[in-house]
């Protein structure tokens, strides 16, 4: 028999969704020691190579740290020279993953196997098997490249080889584990992961469906199908599957259309309260944090409508080249507009939500880009600083 939902309203699952987060006050201890513990915490990170402000791991990391950790430690944590702690795949995009996750992708990556192994060709295969098998601790694609005669990767100009080892990477032939630098290491999974983690890939597939279900709900809190789907990249069809398989509770959110899951025991958490006072402090959050990375899900739970702008013609932006959400409590309050600039970290433009007063939604915003700035080691130029002053919309400005 089908179970009832349990009715549940929409401010109970904001903050329930931004508690799952773990994101502490500015001044605050947190619950996260380093960049390894968050993604142990969140489940995934995704990757983008712009920095405008810094790159996107680190700002989701940051986001989650105390305003003493420092960015270039995230990447070092992620990526340590010694024991690996992450591996990078992708759901949609590219993305870092806490490496005892691996057998949750397991399913996915037979998939990948499935579908393109056949035409990829065991020759080539082969063939880059053995160059990075020939390298002790992982091999850059270059490296890779050079060893094979191809022509080398320039940019989004992928060459033969690198489209064939990425496709690689995605059926679970070779793994990346570590970097050198900011450059992905290839490596072969034998060598780089723990043998249990290996063989829990032959858990039976109903197994790893639910765990993966679990496994998002841990980090998404209230998840409908079709968030669990985009949050994986899975057909909506095996995210359906893997709910029913999990346990998950059924719950109506007042205000949704579709029925959404939880854990049993977040049902246990009185959060109706949390966020309705005035909250002082604030965080940024990036464009590719988890809390924004799905721009339907973003809209639909903190009516917050979140475009990135950075590929948009400058004349037809709405808001700037970079923009960050500002997060106060259990709302996004805001918006702002960000520029790294040398040493200095440039605030551009403070938008305000609608309904929410511009001067206090400016003040949390300039304290947060505070935080930001001493956690990326620079400075921060503020309303009022050499003469420059905010844009807070189109007909106003805070000095």
């Amino acid at each position: 028999m089908p179970v009832k939902p349990v009715t549940v309203s929409a401010q109970w699952v904001r903050a329930a969704v931004v508690a799952a987060q773990h994101i502490p006050d500015p001044a605050g201890p947190g619950e996260y020691r380093d960049a390894a513990e968050v993604l142990r915490g969140i489940g995934l990170i995704q990757l983008d190579p712009l920095t405008r402000v810094s790159t996107a791991q680190r700002l989701t990391s940051l986001t989650r740290l105390p305003r003493k950790y420092r960015a270039e430690s995230v990447d070092a944590a992620l990526w340590p020279a010694e024991a690996p702690v992450s591996f990078e795949s992708f759901t949609k995009v590219a993305c870092v993953f806490p490496l005892q996750d691996w057998p949750l992708l397991h399913l996915r990556r037979q998939k990948f196997r499935e579908k393109y192994a056949p035409t990829l060709g065991e020759s080539i295969r082969a063939q880059i098997i053995e160059v990075v098998g020939s390298q002790p601790r992982g091999v850059q694609i270059g490296t890779i490249e050079t060893a094979l005669g191809s022509a080398r990767t320039t940019g989004w100009n992928w060459s033969e080889i690198k489209q064939a080892a990425e496709l690689m990477v995605r059926m679970g032939d070779l793994v990346i584990t570590s970097r050198q630098g900011v450059v992905r290491l290839f490596d072969l999974p034998e060598r780089a992961l723990p043998q249990q983690l290996r063989e829990a890939d032959q858990l039976p597939p109903d197994e790893l469906r639910a765990g993966l279900a679990r496994r998002a709900a841990g980090s998404l809190a209230v998840m409908t199908v079709a968030d669990f789907a985009h949050h994986y990249h899975l057909s909506k069809t095996d995210a359906a599957h893997g709910i029913d398989l999990a346990g998950l509770v059924p719950v109506a959110v007042e205000g949704w259309r579709e029925t959404a899951y939880c854990l049993p025991q977040l049902l246990e958490e009185n959060y109706d309260d949390v966020g309705l006072g005035e909250v002082r402090q604030a965080r940024l959050i990036g464009p590719f944090d988890p809390l924004l990375r799905d721009r339907g899900r973003a809209r639909r739970i903190f009516d917050f409508d979140y475009t990135f702008e950075a590929y948009v013609p400058r004349d037809k932006r709405l808001y700037g080249h970079y923009v960050m959400a500002v997060l106060s409590g259990a709302e996004l309050i805001g918006r702002t507009d960000l520029q790294r600039v040398g040493d200095v970290l440039q605030l551009n433009a403070v938008f305000p939500e609608s309904g929410r007063p511009a001067r206090s939604v400016t003040a949390r915003t300039k304290a947060a880009a505070s935080t930001l700035a001493r956690q990326l080691g620079t400075a921060v130029q503020l309303p009022g600083e050499s003469g420059q002053s905010v844009r807070v919309n189109s007909s106003q400005t805070v000095s």
